[in-house]
């Protein structure tokens, strides 16, 4: 299974439809880790992608979970923004839930700086934010794939040009 994942959107997702349409081939579904919950639903409409999402910090009227545990391809991943988890100053909060759920990968966002580290086998993957990058990163997204060799997850750099300015 390919999975897209993106986040921190913001409003923004024009430079994510460009990459959806020209990497249909290699997408099986879309997950969205808030920050606006309202993109998600734009994005499985304007491409016909079924998309799982969740709110973040900025969706306060969303009808989305905090926080969705999937399983998929016989793993066990949550989807949050994480922002409940204090992700800003640190991922042990996240990887103790992990823990505590046997979650084989925790997705999250709300940093606006991609992230892909594994601790004792629990993959924790930031695909940084899709419209407004911090630390000088580009705007990016994930892609990850599950299959029975394992989790493999990477952040795609988009284009430049998808970088909204204040």
């Amino acid at each position: 299974m390919k999975i897209l994942v993106i986040s921190d959107t913001h409003g923004s997702i024009d430079g994510v439809i460009e990459f959806i349409k020209a990497h249909r081939q290699e997408i099986d579904v879309i997950w969205h880790l808030g920050d606006h919950h309202k993109d998600a639903v734009k994005i499985a409409q304007k491409t016909g992608f079924q998309v799982h999402g969740v709110k973040g910090n900025c969706d306060f009227n969303a009808r989305a979970p905090e926080d969705l545990i999937l399983e998929v391809a016989g793993y066990r991943i949550m989807l949050t923004h994480g922002h409940v988890y204090g992700v800003k100053h640190s991922l042990l909060r996240l990887y103790l839930k992990a823990q505590e759920d046997r979650l084989d990968m925790v997705c999250f966002g709300h940093t606006h700086v991609a992230v892909q580290t594994q601790e004792h086998g629990i993959v924790l993957f930031n695909p940084g934010s899709a419209s407004e990058p911090r630390l000088g990163e580009f705007p990016s997204v994930g892609m990850v794939t599950l299959s029975p060799q394992g989790i493999k997850a990477f952040i795609v750099p988009l284009a430049p040009l998808t970088i909204r300015r204040h």
